[in-house]
């Protein structure tokens, strides 16, 4: 079947260069320049105000807890996930945290556990850790939350170098589920998802493998000029096999990967679990680092296929691997399809992949970085965690990433820190307003997971990002005259609550915006699951539209702006 496919959409290529539209990538001046399929810049009229962030400093620091030797592990984490844990209507973050190496070098009783910050409002974040039961479990690296039991409160999984932990919450205190569940896969682990993989209406769960080294054998690098231990490229290791996770409906889960067809030796670091050909089944979209990327074709019968390569997901427009990291997935030129982009190490560049429909054969992936403007501007950087987010209402994805090197490079722009980008969607094309966010955007640093969410409840879209040698911080959108907004907070019937999978359409005179609620995404960090739509000079939706994830739908007419709206899934 996937050897018709790759035919049928290899004709369907040939057609698309005939009418100018084919990557050509030693000539990328002669491609075409995008036309949105809607120009959502007219009725909308777009906010001319610059997108300005005030930073404030979190009391969470991101413990490397370096060997001395250079582990491959101490520059990768770590993430942050936004949480309402306690059901009070404010945005809480959730750290993984490190400990000291080598593992168990340090008693777990003396070492540092993961963090829990509750909002108390008015910029306050309370470390609350120990009393909600969080102790030490191992070197974190990245977070996913989700409700994965439909009990209405949001569970967290920290991937980890050594054991991962599956957090259940129980009203608003943590407890060690990981053993019963039975989800501590046998390897390094960084991004993960739920989702729910067979429609059977539970959240299943997505794991990604880095790889393996021995510790006996570090440092594998040395700086030439001084002899001291430095970090190895990761295309020194071999890779290890992802996870695919069942949940059973009864608080465990079974590793169903073998039977599922998710077979594979790669360096997987960002997950994504989405619809990623437009039928209508959550895919899954691995970045996998210096690799080719995986795209796990959802089938529909419990197995799945690495479609990557046929849809245009696995390589650049150049035919070559890159250093895969962090993924934003968000539609950014308004036809309605949701685009790509991935993170990626200095001299490639962050690389932004926007679908297109071949009828009935579904979507073909190409490579629109330079047509769309980032190309050159990360070039120098290293990046990490990133997401697409309307942070000044005009109804269009802006791009924020988050950088840093993973050791000095003394040949780069940026030795080691880097800064972080913001870019502002002009129609499609992004404009660099990084000069213009705000102090913080001026500084350097060792950015590496990001989220981003309203974490004030004023109806913009905040970031938090975690540093390492520092502490981390949140991103205040502070960006003067921003337009109208819209929030959908949905909830799903039965286990998967938190609506993942689900698509939902604002119809605004002939404007249709679309968001999606996926799974994962970013690096190692979870975004705040409510759909936000900026609707400029729009003082109301026309019509909202639902797809939720297990395909019924639903509308509602003249949804008022500057509003968040609870939407529940009706049997």
């Amino acid at each position: 079947m996937i050897a018709t496919l790759r035919h049928r959409l290899t004709i369907a290529i040939a057609v698309l260069s005939l009418w100018g539209i084919g990557c050509s990538p030693d000539r990328p001046t002669e491609k075409a320049a995008i036309v949105p399929a809607v120009d959502v810049s007219r009725p909308i009229a777009p906010v001319k105000a610059p997108i300005v962030f005030r930073s404030q400093v979190l009391p969470f620091t991101y413990f490397r807890g370096d060997s001395g030797n250079a582990w491959p592990v101490e520059p990768t984490g770590g993430g942050v996930g936004m949480i309402d844990f306690d059901g009070d209507g404010d945005l809480d973050l959730f750290f993984a945290q490190g400990i000291q190496l080598p593992v168990g070098k340090v008693a777990a009783k003396d070492s540092p556990a993961d963090v829990l910050l509750r909002n108390d409002g008015g910029g306050r974040f309370v470390d609350i850790s120990t009393q909600v039961g969080l102790t030490s479990k191992g070197y974190g690296q990245g977070v996913t939350v989700a409700d994965y039991d439909g009990d209405g409160d949001s569970d967290v999984y920290v991937t980890r170098y050594d054991k991962n932990t599956l957090w259940r919450n129980d009203g608003g205190t943590f407890t060690d589920v990981t053993e019963k569940a039975g989800v501590a896969p046998a390897v390094w682990s960084l991004g993960a998802a739920f989702f729910d993989s067979d429609n059977d209406g539970d959240l299943d769960l997505f794991v990604a493998a880095y790889f393996g080294f021995d510790p006996n054998d570090a440092p594998y690098d040395r700086d030439p000029a001084t002899g001291a231990a430095n970090y190895a490229m990761p295309s020194r290791f071999g890779g290890q096999s992802d996870v695919l996770y069942r949940n059973n409906g009864d608080g465990t889960f079974t590793d169903i990967s073998k039977a599922a067809g998710i077979v594979d030796n790669l360096r997987g670091m960002g997950v994504l679990a989405a619809d990623m050909d437009g039928d209508g089944r959550v895919d899954i979209l691995v970045a996998n680092d210096a690799q080719n990327n995986s795209l796990w074709r959802n089938k529909g019968d419990g197995t799945f296929e690495n479609i990557a390569e046929t849809l245009g997901l696995a390589v650049n427009a150049r035919g070559l691997s890159e250093a895969n990291m962090g993924i934003a997935h968000g539609d950014t030129d308004g036809d309605g399809l949701p685009d790509v982009m991935i993170s990626h190490f200095y001299n490639e560049h962050h690389t932004l992949w926007r679908p297109k429909s071949i009828g009935d054969l579904g979507w073909l992936y190409q490579d629109q970085t330079a047509e769309a403007g980032l190309a050159i501007d990360s070039r120098p950087l290293t990046g990490w965690g990133a997401a697409f987010a309307d942070f000044d209402h005009d109804g269009q994805l802006d791009l924020i990433v988050t950088n840093g090197h993973i050791r000095k490079e003394a040949t780069q722009v940026y030795t080691y820190a880097n800064p972080p980008i913001l870019w502002h969607n002009r129609g499609g094309r992004f404009a660099n307003v990084t000069p213009s966010a705000g102090p913080y955007f001026q500084s350097l640093q060792q950015g590496r997971g990001l989220a981003v969410g309203d974490l004030d409840g004023d109806g913009d879209l905040d970031a938090v990002i975690v540093h390492h040698h520092a502490p981390s911080v949140v991103l205040w959108n502070e960006s003067p005259s921003t337009g109208h907004y819209l929030r959908v907070r949905l909830r799903g019937i039965g286990k998967n609550r938190d609506a993942i999978g689900a698509r939902v359409t604002a119809h605004i005179g002939d404007i249709n915006l679309v968001r999606t609620i996926d799974g994962g995404g970013s690096y190692l960090s979870s975004h705040e699951p409510t759909i936000h739509f900026g609707l400029g000079t729009a003082t109301k939706v026309d019509t909202l539209e639902v797809r939720w994830p297990r395909g019924s739908t639903a509308s509602r007419a003249d949804v008022p702006a500057d509003s968040l709206i609870e939407w529940v899934e009706q049997r």
